[in-house]
Formats: structure tokens, C-alpha cells, sequence
């Protein structure tokens, strides 16, 4: 039996039990020469399903998807048989609509996009498509995310699904057809069961079910999902693509500026005008507003303010293998200081709090910078001489005036463009946004956006005019290129 310490095939050290089931364990494993985490799930010979058990491992182990865990190898001794995969962390979208009721459309398309995307890749990964015949909120995890595809428990290929015998299915995700015998499954199956994810995702509650959570507000996106349940299955979408491409052109009725920010990495760096500012508070509040609009990001602690303490208590944090910590619907990096080399995170938006260390952030030249200025009438000259500075050092900005007095006017320093200025409402929990609230992060993300493509198209036309001018001025392209990150 496999205790901790154990060492399976002389190079998976045993380190602990993620979970026990019906079917088997699934045990933490480190990869003693590599040093990374794995998962290994043991299931018995003599398990009523062990054949099922087999052929769910060698459909796996073919599978290469970034949302299908790697199956790196398929043991086996006297008594059992070890599926050696990728080992995940993250939450269930099960357990996250639970915690927060319900998504908003645009993560709800940003999620469902990619699930689109795993799903025809099983249908069209070989000469037979691979339904999967079990997709289900709890089958699908969030690894900072990114989906993950879980549980083949019950997935076949298109021949051996409509083999007579019982079928299986979860109530509220399962297609009509599954509970039918003679009826034949094929990849519309699954879209029916994509349909209902997206249904509950965006309303809290499957199809059918009395409503407890939200409604299907938007006519476009209820109009998709409401095609994806339809009773029969020449109703519903023909492929996993066509509704992939269906919801692309869902969320590409935003601006071109978001379509910059979807497809490219971002650094935004906040800092104060002092002390107290608020600087954390409207970062963390930007941060988890552009996550529930579909832009996943990490807030990066740049200065040590004992945010991790704050938020969760001492020593209470489980980090990730990039030092991420998670609470609610913020990830962060709290501040580990210069000499802790970490693991470069996959999230290529990052929001960074320096505080009130103004010369740090424009060594660093983030892509965009955010000021916030505490205008309490005693801090008022600090706020003038921060706003001024970020003015003439010439960098894309915006400026936040926090603590402001209702009906009191702010007179803006001489080089101040209006509209780059935005009044912070009141609000105690960057976490929970009211209306007003919103609408200033949305303003706000607007801004930086409208900052960033302005910066990439002016980018543009410099590389072009260099190009133009020959070896003469490589060195400035040199120089040009460090300054902004570029290696293009």
C-alpha cells in the first residue's frame, strides 16, 4: 500500500492524498529528477470498471490540448494500475458560480469560448470524433484561468458510445438522447451539455431548475444557449466551432481597444501621491473588475504593505507554483523582496502596486501608469506635485483623485489632460461593485486601453520610420526596444 514517502517506479516520491473515490485514489507526487508536482490516480485490477478504467488512460494519453491535462505515462504492478498526469490547481466553475451566484456575460462567453475550443478538438482529434458524454461544471477547472477539461470517466469514441448497453449522464448537463437507448449519440451531445454549463453560469441555476440565481439578461447569449438545449438535436448547432465562432463574434462587438488587450500582455503600475492614498484599494477594486469582464490578470504586490496578512491572516495563504495566492476573485503576488526568484506566471495581464515609490515605477516603464491622489485638503499639495510629475515625465497615464468631498471642485495642475482624470467614488470592499462603481472602472479600464493602443500604434511607426533609415540607426532601435520590453 503507497504511503507517504512511498516511491513508485523509483521516481514519483509519494507526498500525500488529493482524494479517495469509488473507483480509486488519487495521490500528490513529486518527479524526483525533474522536481514537479504530479498526480497519480490508482485504481484496483479487480474494480468492477477497471476495463473502462484502461481504455479512459489510452484515450488520454494521445490527447495534447492545453485545456486536457498531460498524461505522461501509464504504469501498472501485480495489483493495480497508475495514470501519471499533470498535476492542477485551481477551482471548480461548480464552486465558483456557488460562491458568487452567478457570472457576468463576459466571462461567461471569455469561459465558454474555451471550452468550445477543448470540445472540438475531441471531436476532431482523430479519424473517429472522441465524445466526451459527461461535461458538467465540477468536470471543469480553473487553472489561472484557463480551463481545464476533467474526469474522461465516460468519454468514447463516436462508434463505442452508441454500443447497446447503459448509458450515463449528469442530471441538468445531459443531453435528452443519453437517456434514451435507441437513440444515437454524436457530437451535438455534448453541445447540449456545453449549452447547459452556459446556462448555469450565467443564471446560477441549470435548465429547468427553479430560478434562484440570476436570468439570462442578454438576448444574444440566451439566444445561443437556448439553441444549444434544443430537445432535438438538428435544432442545435452542427459543431463545436460553429459555436465557438458564434461566441467570438459575441464578444467581438466590443472596441478594437479590447480586442488589444485580449491578445497581447499588459502591465499597468499604480503608485500614490502618498502614503494612504488608496492606492491598494482602487488596484485590487480595477483588478477584480477586469477579471469579471473576461480579462484575467494578476496584482502584483510591489512594495511590502502586508496585504497577504491583511487579506488572510498569517501564515494561512497556500501558494501556487508561481507564488500566486488566491482570495475570492482576486490572484496576487504578494511582495517577496528582490533576492526570491519565482516562476514566471502564464497571466500576461499584471496590475502592480508600488505604493508611493514613484521612482521605482518609472524605472520599470510599465505600458500605462495610474496615479491616485489623495485630495483631502490637508494632502492637496503632495497630489499637485505627483500629478505634475507623471505629466512631464511624458508616459501614458491616468490620474485617480480619491478622498474626494462631494460637490467639491478639483482644480487640475497646468499640463493636466481632463480627460485622463477620473473621480474614485465611495466605496469600503474593492471586491463588491455597485453601480457607480462599475461605471468608473469602466471608464477607468477604457483609459488605460485607449493609452495602450495609442502606445502600440505610435510603436508601429517608429519601428517602420527606422527601418527605413538604415544600420545608421540600429543603435536607437536598440535602445528604443529595451525601453519598452520589445524583442521585435
Amino acid at each position: 500500500m503507497a504511503g507517504i514517502s512511498t516511491v513508485l517506479f523509483g521516481k514519483y516520491q509519494i507526498c500525500g492524498i488529493l482524494g479517495t473515490g469509488r473507483a480509486g485514489t488519487v495521490f500528490l507526487a513529486v518527479h524526483l529528477e525533474l522536481e514537479e508536482y504530479r498526480a497519480i490516480k490508482r485504481v484496483a485490477k479487480s474494480f468492477l470498471n477497471y476495463d473502462h478504467f484502461r481504455k479512459e488512460a489510452l484515450i488520454l494519453k494521445e490527447l495534447r490540448h492545453p485545456g486536457i491535462p498531460i498524461i505522461y505515462d501509464v504504469e501498472e504492478d501485480e495489483s493495480y494500475s497508475y495514470l501519471i498526469e499533470e498535476y492542477l490547481e485551481g477551482e471548480s466553475l461548480f464552486d465558483l458560480v456557488k460562491r458568487k451566484g452567478h457570472l457576468s456575460k463576459e466571462l461567461t462567453i471569455f469561459y465558454g469560448i474555451q471550452l468550445t475550443n477543448i470540445i472540438h478538438y475531441l471531436h476532431s482529434a482523430g479519424p473517429d470524433p472522441i465524445l466526451h458524454l459527461d461535461l458538467q461544471p465540477k468536470n471543469l477547472l480553473l487553472c489561472h484561468d484557463t480551463i481545464k477539461l476533467i474526469d474522461f470517466g465516460l468519454a468514447a469514441s463516436l462508434e463505442d458510445a452508441n454500443v447497446p448497453g447503459e448509458r450515463y449522464g449528469t442530471v441538468g448537463c445531459a443531453a435528452p438522447e443519453q437517456y434514451k437507448k435507441d437513440q444515437v449519440l454524436d457530437e451535438r451531445t455534448d453541445l447540449y451539455a456545453i449549452g447547459a454549463i452556459l446556462h448555469y453560469l450565467y443564471s446560477g441555476r441549470f435548465p429547468g431548475q427553479s430560478h434562484t440565481g440570476g436570468s439570462l439578461r442578454d438576448t444574444d447569449l440566451s439566444g445561443i444557449i437556448n439553441r444549444c438545449i434544443k430537445e432535438e438535436k438538428e435544432e442545435r448547432f452542427l459543431s463545436a466551432q460553429e459555436l465557438g465562432e458564434r461566441l467570438l463574434q459575441l464578444k467581438n462587438m466590443g472596441t478594437a481597444a479590447k480586442d488589444c488587450l485580449q491578445s497581447s500582455s499588459l502591465t499597468i503600475a499604480l503608485f500614490g501621491s502618498k502614503s494612504g492614498a488608496g492606492t491598494t484599494h482602487i488596484g485590487v477594486g480595477l483588478s477584480v473588475y477586469l477579471k469579471n469582464q473576461g480579462f484575467p490578470n494578476v496584482f502584483e504586490e510591489k512594495n511590502d504593505s502586508g496585504m497577504e496578512k491583511n487579506l488572510l491572516g498569517p501564515g494561512t495563504g497556500k501558494r501556487d507554483q508561481y507564488g500566486l495566492l488566491r482570495f475570492g476573485d482576486l490572484v496576487f503576488k504578494p511582495y517577496y523582496g528582490p533576492g526570491v526568484k519565482l516562476k514566471k506566471s502564464p497571466v500576461s495581464i499584471k496590475i502592480q502596486d508600488y505604493g508611493k515609490q514613484s521612482d521605482q515605477v518609472f524605472l520599470e516603464e510599465p505600458d500605462v501608469m495610474i496615479l491616485v491622489c489623495d485630495v483631502s485638503p490637508w494632502s492637496w499639495r503632495e497630489a499637485e506635485q505627483a500629478a505634475c510629475e507623471i505629466v512631464q515625465k511624458g508616459v501614458p497615464y491616468a490620474i485617480v483623485y480619491n478622498h474626494t468631498i462631494p460637490g467639491t471642485r478639483i482644480s487640475l495642475p497646468k499640463g493636466v489632460v481632463v480627460s485622463r482624470c477620473y473621480r474614485a467614488p465611495h466605496y469600503p470592499n474593492p471586491f463588491s461593485a455597485d453601480r457607480e462603481v462599475k461605471a468608473f472602472y469602466r471608464a477607468l479600464s477604457s483609459r488605460i486601453l485607449e493609452e495602450r493602443s495609442h502606445n502600440e500604434t505610435r510603436f508601429s511607426k517608429i519601428k517602420n520610420q527606422i527601418k527605413t533609415l538604415g544600420s545608421a540607426a540600429r543603435w536607437n532601435w536598440a535602445k528604443l526596444k529595451k525601453r519598452t520590453g520589445r524583442h521585435d
